[in-house]
C-alpha cells in the first residue's frame, strides 16, 4: 500500500451516516440509527473500527440508547476503491486491546 492509499483509507469513516439494517425476508430496510462516533486501529491495509450507534428513537429492545458495531474498511481486490469489510474481523488479542482503549479513552462505557 502506498503512502496516498494509507493516507486515503485513514479518511474513511461512517460518522454522521445512517445505519440500516436490511429486514429478513424482504421488505426494505430498517435505519437502526446513526453513527456517533468511532475509533479505528489500523492494520496493514486494513481499518478496524468500532462504531458507537445512537439507536432511532423507539427502536432499542433493551432501553440502550446506543449500539456499537464493530467492521474495518480496506481496499478492493484492485487497490482502487475502498470497501466496507462484510467479513468477520480477524485481530490479534493486543490490536483488539488498543482498539477498545481508544474506546475508553473517549468515554464509551464499553466491555
Amino acid at each position: 500500500m502506498t503512502e496516498q492509499q494509507a493516507a486515503r483509507l485513514q479518511t474513511m469513516t461512517g460518522i454522521g451516516k445512517p445505519r440500516v439494517h436490511k429486514k429478513k425476508g424482504g421488505g426494505g430496510y430498517t435505519q437502526m440509527g446513526m453513527i456517533e462516533d468511532e475509533v479505528f486501529h489500523i492494520v496493514g491495509d486494513y481499518k478496524h473500527v468500532i462504531q458507537k450507534i445512537r439507536f432511532t428513537e423507539g427502536l432499542s429492545w433493551d432501553g440502550s440508547t446506543h449500539a456499537y458495531r464493530t467492521g474495518y474498511w480496506t481496499y478492493d481486490a484492485g487497490a482502487k476503491r475502498i470497501v466496507w469489510g462484510q467479513y468477520t474481523q480477524f485481530l490479534t488479542e493486543l490490536e483488539y486491546r488498543t482498539l477498545l482503549k481508544k474506546a475508553r479513552d473517549k468515554g464509551w462505557h464499553v466491555f
